[in-house]
This record gives C-alpha cells, structure tokens and sequence, in this order.
C-alpha cells in the first residue's frame, strides 16, 4: 500500500542578481531651493506659520532632488524584472490593481489583444526599475500551486490620470534605530515608490505610556524634531523623488454633539491643507508628518496623538472630507486635484504599522503571533485577548527582545521595556487599524511589522551567504515588497501549526508581521465545534432552515465548481446527515459537511466528520483570503479532532490541500486521492499491519467512505 507522508521541499541554488538604471522624468517643476519644513515663528514660541502675504497654500512645499545619489536604489539588490516575482498570478493582480488609466475608444478598446497586453505589461513591469532578480520566483511546486485567480470583466476607462496608489506608514520609537536599520527602512520604502505605491510617513516618538494631556513640551519638541530630520535624510539617501518634511498640515477642531458611532467619520484632528500633501505624492516625494496639529483659533502649536494623525489622514485620503466639501471649495481647487477626486476611485491601499513589539500576540500558535486576522470575524476575541494579558513574560539570561543580531537592541530595551507592557502597545495597534480599515474599502489592508523586519534586505550578509555546508542560502524576502506584490501574509494562516517555524525556547523576539483585513463575517450553523447527530443534536435540512439562504448556496457550488448540481439527488445524499454548513461573507464562499456512517468492517468508529463541499465564488477566489478563512474554521473551530475529504485525482486544488493536511493517499482505481487532518490514521494502521488485525480502524473506515461516496451532479460526469 503506498501511503504518501508529507515533506517540506524546498530548492537550494544561486542567483544572478541584474541591475537597472533609471532617469525619472519630473512631472511638476520646483524652485530649485530645498526646505526641509516650512519655517514658524512667534513671539510667545507656540508658532504661527510665517508666509508671505503673496504666499499660497496652494503653493507646494520648494524642493530638488539631491544633488547626487551616490547610492539609488536601482544600484541595490533588490528587483530584477517583477514578470517573475512572486508568482504570474501575483503579477497579474499587482498589474491590474495598479494599471495606468488611459483614455480609449470603444473602438480601440475591441482590437486589443491578449498578445498586446502581455508585451505592455512586460514594459511596465521593466519600467519600474525595482530590481526583484529570482528572489521572489517561486519553486516549481509552488508557481503550479493552485489559487483562484480573480478575471474581472475588462472595463473602458474613460479618465486620463492614472491612479493614485498610497500607503499610510507610521514609524513608531524612531530614536532606537542605528543608521543601518532606518537605512534599511528608507530604501524598502522608496522601492514601494517606485512599484506604485506612493508614501505617507507618519513618526510616533511616543514610548508605551504617553502623559495624560499631551502637553507641549519643549523636549519633546526636540526629540521629534532630531528624528524628523533623521528620517528625512535617510528617505534622501534612497527615494530619487525626495522627502519632505510636512507639519503644518493639520489642524485641531473641537467635535462637539458627535454622535455615538463605531465608525470614526469625524475626529478632532483634520487634514487642513491638503494641497500641501496630494501634490507630493502625486511626484512620489514622501511627506514625513510629526505628530502636530494647529489649533484653528489662534494657530498655536499643539503636541497630538499619532493614532490620530493616521485616522485623520485615512479620513482625508479615504475622500470622508470631501464628500463634505461644499461645491464652491471644489470649482477653486486646482485641476490635478479635481482629477484625484477620491470619490471617483479610493487611494489608500496600505496601512503600515512599523513598531518594535512586533505583530499582534496569539497563545494559540507557536510562533505567538497572529498571521492574519479577519477583523469582522475576530476583531472582539483578539482584542479581549489582548486586554485579558495582565502578566509579561520573564526575560531569561540576557535574551534580547529583538533577538542577539540585532545591534540597537540592547540600546532600545535600555530605554523602554517592551515585554512588560506589550499588551498595552498591541491594543492600541489594533485598534488604530481596525477603526481606519473601517473607513476604506475592503481591498485596502494592513500591516503591522517590527522597523527591523522592514528593513530587512535580501542582499547576503557576509556571514550568511553560504551555510556550513558551503551551499548558498536563500536570501530572506521583505516583508513589506511581499506584501505589496501579493497582498497576502508572509504565511498562509490556514496552514497546521506544525508547518509553522517554532521561535528557540528562552529567547524572546518580537512577534512576527500580521496582515489585516476589513475581511468578511463568517456564519457557522449550528455553533461550534460539531457534534455527531442524536436525539438531542439532530441534523439539519439545508433546503428549510431559515438561517440558509438555499438557492444562494446552491449558487456559490455552481459558480466555483463551474458546472450545475443536481439539487434533488444531493438532498437525498445528504438527508440526515449535515453535520453543518460554513458561510463566509455574502456567500462568498462556504463549505458543507457531513456525518458519513462507518462500514460493517469497522463496527467500533463513531461517525466519520467528511467535507462533502469546499466552494469559494470565482469573483474571489484569489484574493481576500476567502479560502483561508473557511478553512480556519472549519479545521480549528468545527472539527478541531479532524476531518476527512476526498478530491479527484486531476484537481489543481490538491496541492492546496496536501499542505493543509495531515496525510494523503490515492484510491484504488485512479480517480479520487482521499486527505485527512486527523492525527494518528497511519500510525494506527502500521500497528494493526504488525498485529496482523484484520483492520476495522479508522484507516478502513476512512478509505470505505470516500469510495462509497456518490457524485450527485446534473450531467453525470465522473469523477466529480
């Protein structure tokens, strides 16, 4: 009998970095000074913008681009040619999310072909300049790996300006970086520039407790303004478009009779002039905004939250503010503003947290981190998760909370300690992106990432180019690149614990990265986790329970298996026998599963758990983790024990599953391959072999159910 274990593959060799040169073309003309901010003076040091009274707000900040740049980015490791990297599929909805706009006939529009638009977004791809070499080309495994592509119906565009792509960054602690790391940090994000992905960087200076109040103080005021200006000279140093520093670009409005809502529409704080922030992004510069505000009375400096600064931005650029615009103020606003109305198109893809504790804790996996949270699903578990912590971890030795390798480390622990108060810093992680995502649309998502990991490059260090064996190592991706290329964690969240890399036992590290989407809600019916059917727990009827939509559920088969069930048959298979049903978002996706009853041969199992549906609407398939979200709970909330499933043989989907299952094994006959997640299936086996029993295990009664499984669709094609 040949019972296939799972291995982890992975391909070892070398690759050819290559190098791209780029003259960028200035698309807006600048006095050729630069300022670093604009100046503020009073009498009283609270500070008023000084301007000429000739001077315009709707006159950008003055800069040129550096003299030299002695290092570009285009002269570092990073991208070769972005075609292959991470995966065509990953590309191709990179390309279509960040498509230039043009304008076209009907005409021209029908005499596109396919061959076409290869070739245009080869050159646009080329045209980047963002060298990615192999390092994101997947093995072969992996690049035949099935996913559901999203193919959305081609559309004529009709506007001229291509869209504005930007990623809401904030730095958090920038004062326990060394010049190598927020380097590092500078030249990840002036690659994101030159993808497509315009910068907003927002700097929190803030340790984990902040004074009540936010007063201005004066050594504070320092403190911002030395790492302002650190920051700036490092974004010089990489980003060809520039840098500038932007803090008068907020202002502080009392909300006075808001009405109780979740969703934050309003704010005391508020973008005032955002002509002095579009027009810089609009050129890739990346403004750098420190936590200021004017008040709007006498415009006296204000010390503000930088939560609030990200929530205030995400309003602006979430296009909140101009919908409440009266339609005087857009007639008088500048022609490239118009053309960025964000009521036409959102702009906010990203939202990036960058601080040292790291991504959000788990107790439940060993890498102690969630990888992907669905906020509409577990925003409230996690978060009571967080606030329920009360007791930090004990440091043992001399272990650093960045881990040995990290050289600022010892010098940030000095300063603030991280670990005992992880909790706190978490909570308000979360809950800044949670209340911004809830503003964007649900392709907008987040990140939160330790500045180390961000800065992470994949140019070989010296001492980890080769290993022991003298084979060269794979270089480490950049999370962030990853991120923007795939819009996916670093790590499927579906995946067993047991694939997920273990941190060395009394070593604390921060947490890795967590992605986070607005997501979708998740109905389980009944609650779980699923019992077998008795008296007390009968089985339901999908066809009459009122928490079912039926025909939409028969819709969501239909549309992701491509071909039509025949309802009538499969009722009567299943009559009996739901165990329940998964509904992920409006029918997004779902699953089906069932009680199947064990053979005469294994008269001492219980009834076997089978996944008799796994379905997920093409439109999604591909994107917004839909499967993995229905996977997760089916494999961690409704059978947590294990599962059983069966897939035809010829399935693209199987090497989905191997990966997510415990074991595998192909039927007699050629057709069906039958997956479990069950633990202990072939160890069970192996003893009844060395018994010589004569089986009536789980492994025969496993094997009895998926060939006696009957397909029920309505043009009789099999296998299924």
């Amino acid at each position: 009998m040949n019972i296939r274990c799972k291995a982890q593959l992975r391909g070892l060799g070398t690759r050819k970095l290559t190098t791209h040169c780029r003259t960028p073309t200035p698309t807006r003309q600048y006095p050729n000074t630069y300022s670093r901010s604009l100046h503020f003076s009073s009498s009283d040091g609270a500070s008023v913008p000084a301007r000429d009274e000739n001077d315009s707000l709707l006159t950008p900040p003055t800069k040129v681009l550096k003299p030299a740049f002695q290092r570009r980015a285009d002269r570092d490791w990073m991208v070769t040619h972005l075609e292959e990297s991470p995966a065509r599929r990953d590309s191709r909805n990179y390309l279509k999310h960040f498509k230039q706009k043009k304008a076209v006939s009907r005409t021209s529009d029908s005499l596109q072909n396919t061959a076409g638009n290869v070739n245009q977004d080869s050159w646009r791809l080329h045209k980047t300049g963002v060298n990615l070499g192999n390092l994101y080309a997947p093995a072969k495994a992996i690049e035949e790996s099935p996913t559901f592509t999203r193919e959305a119906p081609s559309e004529r565009i009709s506007q001229t300006v291509e869209p504005l792509h930007i990623a809401l960054v904030k730095l958090r602690w920038p004062q326990g970086l060394d010049k190598e790391t927020l380097g590092g940090i500078a030249l990840t994000l002036s690659q994101l520039v030159r993808l497509g992905l315009n910068i907003a960087l927002v700097l929190d200076c803030d340790g984990e407790e902040v004074a009540e109040g936010l007063e201005w103080d004066k050594s504070w005021a320092t403190t911002v303004t030395e790492q302002a200006n650190r920051v700036l000279d490092a974004l010089l140093e990489f980003n060809e478009p520039g840098a500038m520093v932007v803090d008068h670009a907020l202002g502080v409005e009392d909300v006075k009779n808001e009405v109780p809502t979740t969703v934050h529409v309003r704010g005391g704080i508020e973008v005032k002039h955002n002509r002095l922030l579009l027009p810089l992004l609009e050129d890739g510069i990346i403004p750098v905004i420190p936590p200021i505000a004017y008040t709007t009375e006498n415009f006296r400096k204000q010390r503000i939250e930088p939560d609030d600064v990200v929530l205030a931005l995400t309003r602006e650029f979430a296009g909140i503010t101009a919908r409440n615009m009266k339609t005087s103020e857009i007639h008088t606003m500048p022609l490239h503003l118009k053309a960025l109305n964000v009521q036409d198109q959102p702009l906010l893809d990203r939202i990036l947290i960058l601080d040292p504790v790291g991504g959000i804790p788990s107790k439940d996996r060993p890498d102690n981190a969630h990888v992907f949270i669905n906020l509409e699903q577990e925003y409230r578990g996690v978060r009571n998760e967080l606030t329920g912590v009360h007791t930090s971890p004990k440091k043992t030795g001399p272990a650093s909370l960045f881990g040995g390798s990290n050289p600022f480390s010892k010098f940030v622990e000095s300063n603030i300690n991280f670990a005992q108060t992880t909790p706190n810093r978490h909570t308000k992680n979360l809950d800044v992106v949670q209340r911004a995502l809830k503003l964007l649309p649900p392709s907008s998502s987040a990140l939160i990432i330790t500045p180390h990991a961000a800065a992470v490059s994949s140019r070989p260090q010296p001492d980890d180019e080769t290993a022991p064996t003298g084979v060269r190592t794979r270089r480490p991706k950049n999370p962030l690149i990853h991120n923007l290329l795939t819009d996916k964690p670093m790590v499927s969240s579906s995946l067993p614990d047991e694939t997920v890399p273990h941190h060395r036992p009394r070593i604390i590290t921060a947490n890795p990265p967590t992605f986070v989407k607005k997501g979708i809600p998740v109905t389980i019916i009944p609650a779980a986790p699923w019992a077998p059917r008795s008296p007390s727990n009968p089985c339901i009827t999908l066809e009459n329970d009122p928490r079912i939509d039926f025909p939409r559920l028969i819709d969501l088969i239909d549309d992701s298996f491509q071909r039509k069930l025949d309802v009538h048959a499969y009722l009567e298979r299943i009559r009996g026998r739901v165990a329940g049903v998964i509904i992920a978002g409006d029918y997004e996706g779902g699953a089906i599963c069932t009680w199947e009853d064990p053979p005469s041969s294994s008269p001492n199992q219980p009834p076997i758990p089978y996944l008799d549906k796994f379905a997920v609407r093409t439109k999604s398939q591909g994107s917004g983790g839909v499967a993995d979200i229905v996977w997760r709970c089916l494999t961690r909330q409704c059978f947590p024990d294990g599962v059983l499933w069966r897939s035809r043989s010829n399935n693209p989907v199987n090497k989905w599953y191997f990966e997510r299952s415990v074991g595998t094994w192909k039927l007699p006959g050629g057709n069906w391959t039958m997956f479990w997640t069950t633990e202990g299936v072939v160890e069970e086996w192996a003893k009844e072999q060395e018994s010589g029993e004569a089986g009536g295990g789980k492994w025969d009664a496993y094997v009895k159910v998926c060939e006696g499984v009957v397909p029920t669709w309505a043009d009789g094609k099999r296998p299924d």
